[in-house]
């Protein structure tokens, strides 16, 4: 009885997902589906509406021969690697210490997930006020220091650092949040039986606890680099792409397209190849690590 009932649930649950997968595939796809039209294709508005006409690869030949685009590539590469890699290594970090303290474990959870749970326009906000050339708190801190002032914003190596460490503090929490999840749920009899051998706390947590822990760190990473690459709100705010495009990511560079040019066969393909890129290095990623599993295991069965 028991088991003819859980049956019928699983086959009632699965039935009431279908319309949401079906909403969800239906609106996706049919996006998608225009945005690969527009990628072939050449818009134009006349008398308030589009015309359409073919264009092949033109606009794909466009984005390789157009030196702001590449350089929007360049850029955004550089921020999503620094962005990753601080953030994940900082939430580990973070995961660690509040694991430790038993205290203010609550206390710290609450303070760490606030920067994550404010609007991107309040934090744009929040630190223009602290690098802000005229009124900025980081300058007047100079300034009463008797130290130089500095265009934070408007000096090109000043900008992407300073959008980088703006990210930074805005995601840490959610690179935090998932790995102290992830860390929660350690095995804690290895753990154990790693301190009864003689290990020490650095050694549990290089051999035991990171090992244990790289699928959530390898997830963390895929999640934060496609937030990175989808980063728009804070450096159109702050710094609007500029000074001379050295924060011009590719959002930002795809906004103007659409939005300032109405190159909008042209700013689809851009889109397009950035979805391709990003799904091609993921699948790249998955496939090494898969490789690098089987030849461990199949080296475990061999000894």
């Amino acid at each position: 009885m028991k088991s003819l009932f859980r049956q019928r649930s699983g086959v009632f649950s699965k039935i009431t997902t279908v319309p949401f997968l079906l909403l969800v595939i239906g609106v996706g796809g049919y996006s998608w589906a225009q945005v690969i039209v527009m990628a072939f294709s050449r818009l134009r508005i006349e008398a308030g509406q589009f015309v359409w006409s073919p264009a092949g690869f033109d606009n794909f030949r466009d984005i390789l021969a157009n030196d702001v685009a590449l350089y929007s590539v360049a850029v955004t590469t550089i921020f999503v690697i620094a962005t990753v890699w601080l953030s994940v290594l900082l939430g580990l970090l973070l995961a660690l210490l509040v694991q430790r303290s038993k205290r203010f474990n609550r206390l710290a959870q609450v303070v760490l997930l606030w920067p994550a749970m404010v609007a991107p326009v309040v934090v744009s906000l929040i630190w223009l006020l602290i690098l802000s050339p005229n009124i900025g708190v980081l300058n007047k801190l100079l300034d009463t220091f008797m130290l130089p002032t500095q265009d934070w914003l408007g000096m090109e190596v000043g900008a992407i650092v300073a959008i980088v460490i703006v990210d930074v503090w805005h995601w840490t929490p959610v690179a935090f949040l998932m790995l102290y999840t992830a860390l929660c749920a350690v095995d804690e009899e290895a753990v154990e039986a790693a301190r009864c051998d003689g290990a020490n706390e650095w050694q549990v947590i290089r051999y035991v606890k990171i090992p244990m822990l790289m699928p959530a760190i390898l997830g963390t990473i895929f999640i934060r680099a496609v937030m990175g690459v989808k980063a728009f709100d804070e450096m159109y705010l702050l710094t609007a792409g500029g000074p001379n495009n050295a924060t011009t990511l590719v959002s930002l560079h795809i906004r103007d397209v659409f939005f300032d040019q109405l190159n909008y066969g042209y700013g689809s393909a851009f889109s397009v190849l950035i979805v391709l890129l990003m799904s091609l290095i993921i699948a790249l990623v998955l496939t090494v690590r898969t490789l690098r599993h089987s030849r461990f295991f199949m080296r475990e069965v061999q000894e």
